[in-house]
């Protein structure tokens, strides 16, 4: 480390201050302009958006605003035992009582550095997570972390990691960006087959054709009467369990795995890793417990833990996948003590299924877009972990940029 390097706390280069929840009951407080960041929408580095919205007078009523580039650090919630969610402010924001906002004290560091900070110490940060009040929350000990020691680095070095590193995570959310346009791609290919019926309607001369017409022809010119209404002529009423199996998880606490590169699932998506798999993949991850029914695609083999559903099916997975999205399993979290998505309820639900024909088509034209979007999933969780193997030798002093900056050219050769 050089000797330039200053040793202070995280208390003395930054400000702190709290958040809060306005009433819920009093509409005037709710569905305004200001984002309201809670842990459901600590998702990424970056934050600027959440789905739940406040007004001025629910900002003066209840919560407060953190200033654009404030560092956001979720202190309290049940994600804590699996990792620190924690991003810059890329707007003002409000935000709630179990996240702490941080600013950076300009004398000593740029914002930039203090949320490259606080990546490169989570594994530190997730060893000082208590229990809170016994419901399986986590807690952090907010005094013990301004306590820490936090090495500070003359103005160009810290100026030199903090574009290094910023590339590095533009470059990721740059793919994630993508892959979500690509997403949206498939999901609307699926809506004008699936839902819109746009080439049966094609067929029939009262909309446009657009697609080839060797695929257009696949598709019917009319549609027939059933008890789910006009469906295409020759397509199949049935049940969502008549396409596919929702098999169950298993249990494999975290002091259980072991070191590898399998990705483990739970309901809010991949929780760590584990040297075996349980599925081979691609398949389908459906929310069970916590998350009720969130999705994930996955490529790779993973491995599926009780909180969660994978799919199995003879049909096209894409199909499945696609259609999963517009059955509002979300909704559907039963009563029970423990609340969770029944499978049984969701076989029941109602669809209409198309010939292999059409299913065939479907999964070549998705083939091209999911192909994309691994490769981008890959590049991108590659950059990701380099970022976060980089990341703490350069705040500690014992990383030099060059050396860094070698290491990522070797890495994405």
């Amino acid at each position: 480390m050089d000797s330039e390097w200053r040793e202070l706390t995280l208390g003395e280069v930054t400000h702190w201050s709290s958040g809060g929840t306005p009433k819920k009951d009093v509409v005037e407080y709710w569905d305004g302009d200001i984002p309201w960041i809670s842990a459901s929408s600590m998702n990424g580095t970056r934050f600027s958006d959440s789905n739940l919205r406040i007004t001025e007078e629910g900002l003066k009523h209840g919560s407060r605003l953190a200033p654009k580039e404030s560092v956001l650090l979720l202190v309290r919630g049940s994600s804590l035992h699996n990792r620190i969610p924690v991003g810059i402010a890329t707007r003002d924001v409000a935000f709630n009582q179990d996240v702490k906002a941080l600013q950076a004290k300009s004398e000593f560091i740029t914002p930039w550095y203090l949320l490259f900070w606080l990546m490169a110490h989570e594994k530190f940060l997730l060893e000082s997570v208590v229990e809170y009040t016994g419901i399986g929350a986590g807690k952090l000990d907010t005094k013990r972390m301004q306590a820490l020691p936090f090495l500070v680095p003359p103005k160009k070095i810290m100026g030199q990691i903090d574009t290094f590193v910023k590339a590095l995570d533009d470059q990721t959310i740059l793919l994630r960006e993508t892959n979500a346009t690509l997403e949206a791609m498939a999901q609307a290919l699926f809506k004008s087959w699936f839902v819109d019926f746009d080439p049966v309607h094609a067929n029939a001369g009262t909309r446009p054709a657009s697609l080839p017409p060797e695929v257009q022809a696949l598709f019917p010119s009319t549609f027939t009467e059933t008890s789910q209404g006009l469906v295409p002529e020759g397509w199949t009423p049935g049940k969502v369990e008549d396409l596919l199996e929702l098999a169950y998880g298993k249990a494999l606490k975290a002091a259980d795995r072991t070191e590898g590169a399998i990705p483990v699932y739970g309901s809010g998506g991949i929780t760590g890793s584990h040297n075996q798999a349980l599925v081979d993949g691609p398949s389908i991850v459906i929310g069970r417990k916590g998350t009720v029914g969130s999705l994930y695609w996955e490529d790779r083999p993973f491995f599926p833990i009780d909180t969660v559903f994978y799919v199995k099916t003879e049909k096209s997975l894409s199909f499945c996948f696609y259609l999963l999205q517009t059955l509002g399993l979300e909704g559907m979290n039963t009563d029970g003590a423990v609340p969770g998505l029944n499978r049984n309820n969701v076989y029941r639900l109602p669809i209409v299924t198309p010939c292999d024909a059409v299913f065939k088509a479907f999964d070549e034209a998705v083939a091209v877009i999911r192909g994309r979007i691994f490769t981008n999933n890959t590049h991108a969780q590659t950059l990701a972990t380099l970022r976060d193997t980089l990341l703490p030798r350069l705040i500690s002093g014992q990383l030099r940029l060059p050396d860094a900056e070698a290491v990522l050219a070797e890495a994405v050769a």
